[in-house]
C-alpha cells in the first residue's frame, strides 16, 4: 500500500482527514517511467488521477508544450486534470508518479464534504416538538418539490411505499449502496456518523416527521455517507433509486453546458480552495460543497446559479442542495477539466 505521508504533498489529498487518506492509499499506487515513456495520452479517459513525485514530464496539447518538474508549485496539481486527458504526458527525466483511482478519490473528496447533506441541513435542525405532523404538506414545502412538474408530484405519491421500523433498528447504513429516498411519515430517527474502524460513532442530527434523507447517494452515485437509526418506532415512505431519478432529480437538476453561462448567473465553483487556487474559471466564486450550507446566504436569490467541480459529482449533490433551498442552481454537466481551468 502507498505511504499516506506523500498525500500532504499534493492537492487536494493533503486536506483529507488520515482516515480517508488510508482508505484512498488502497487505491493508488507508485509508477516509474523512464525518458521517452508516454504516462498517458491526449483524448483518453481517465481513469486515475497522476502526481509527479520526482523527475520531469512534457505536457503536450497538441499545439503547444509546458514541462512539469517536480520540485515545481504546478506539480502538486494533477498533470493533465479531467475526466479524459487534455494533453500528452511524456517522461523527459526518469520519473515516478503517484496513480489514484479517479472514482475512488472522486467518491471520498464528495463524501467527505458532504458530512451531513445525506440527510439535511444542520443549520436548520429542529427540535422534535417543531416538527410538523402533516408529512404531505411538509414534503411539499421543500423548495425542489416547486420545479417538479405536478404530474410528477402525483406519481411521486403513487409510487412511495411503506416501510415500519423498530427503535433501534437501522433504516440505512453508513458504506451501503443507495437505492431509495425517505421520507418520516411517524417517528424520530438518529443520524450518525461511524469511524473508518466502525467503534466510534458521531450523532449528526435527530429528524422528525416530514424531513427527508437519503438522497446524497443517489445524487453522487456514491455509497451512504451517514447511518440513520430509529429512535421510536417509525413509519416512512420510500421512494425507489430509480423513481427518484426519473420524477424528482431530472427535473430538479437542470444541466447546462459552460458554454451556456453568461454573466447574469453567479458562477460558483464547490471544489476545495486549493484546487480553486491552482485555477478557476473567471468569476467564480469559491463556496465548497463543505461549507455550502452557511455560505448559500452569500449568493443572491434573485440570480441563477450555475454550479461545477472538476467531475460534476460534488457538483451534482451542491445544486441540489440550492435548490432544496430555493435557488434557480443549474449543474454544470461533467465538469470542467482542471486543464482547462489552468489555461484561464
Amino acid at each position: 500500500m502507498v505511504n499516506i505521508s506523500l498525500f500532504k504533498n499534493f492537492v487536494p489529498l493533503g486536506s483529507l482527514l488520515p482516515t480517508d487518506r488510508v482508505e484512498l492509499a488502497k487505491h493508488a499506487r507508485i509508477g516509474s517511467y523512464q525518458v521517452g515513456q508516454v504516462l498517458f495520452s491526449r483524448g483518453e479517459t481517465a481513469k486515475t488521477v497522476v502526481y509527479l513525485i520526482s523527475g520531469d514530464v512534457e505536457l503536450f496539447d497538441g499545439a503547444q508544450s509546458r514541462m512539469v518538474r517536480a520540485d515545481s508549485v504546478e506539480a502538486r496539481q494533477p498533470l493533465a486534470q479531467g475526466a479524459r486527458r487534455l494533453a500528452t504526458g511524456t517522461c523527459i527525466k526518469p520519473a515516478q508518479v503517484l496513480l489514484v483511482d479517479r472514482e475512488h478519490l472522486d467518491l471520498i473528496l464528495t463524501w467527505s464534504q458532504t458530512g451531513g447533506v445525506e440527510v439535511v441541513d444542520l443549520a436548520h435542525r429542529r427540535e422534535p416538538e417543531e416538527d410538523p405532523q402533516d408529512w404531505m404538506t411538509a414534503l411539499l414545502q421543500n423548495q425542489a418539490f416547486h420545479r417538479i412538474p405536478p404530474g410528477n408530484i402525483a406519481q411521486l405519491f403513487a409510487c412511495m411505499k411503506d416501510a415500519s421500523y423498530r427503535a433501534g433498528e437501522i433504516v440505512i447504513q453508513q458504506g451501503d449502496r443507495g437505492d431509495a429516498y425517505f421520507i418520516l411519515t411517524e417517528g424520530r430517527v438518529q443520524v450518525v456518523k461511524q469511524s473508518a474502524n466502525g467503534l466510534e460513532e458521531t450523532e449528526l442530527n435527530v429528524l422528525g416527521v416530514g424531513r427527508c434523507f437519503g438522497e446524497e447517494a443517489l445524487l453522487s452515485g456514491n455509497p451512504r455517507n451517514a447511518t440513520v437509526r430509529a429512535l421510536t418506532e417509525v413509519k416512512v415512505m420510500k421512494i425507489d433509486g430509480k423513481d427518484f431519478e426519473r420524477l424528482l432529480k431530472a427535473p430538479v437538476l437542470t444541466e447546462m453546458v459552460l458554454e451556456d453561462w453568461n454573466d447574469s448567473m453567479q458562477l460558483i465553483d464547490v471544489r476545495l480552495p486549493e484546487e480553486f487556487q491552482a485555477g478557476h474559471l473567471p468569476e467564480a466564486l469559491n463556496l465548497p460543497l463543505a461549507h455550502l450550507r452557511e455560505r448559500a446566504v452569500e449568493l443572491d436569490a434573485h440570480r441563477a446559479v450555475a454550479v461545477y467541480c472538476d467531475t460534476g459529482a460534488r457538483s451534482a449533490s451542491a445544486t441540489y442542495l440550492l435548490c432544496e433551498r430555493g435557488f434557480d442552481a443549474r449543474l454544470i454537466a461533467g465538469g470542467v477539466s482542471g486543464e482547462w481551468l489552468k489555461s484561464h
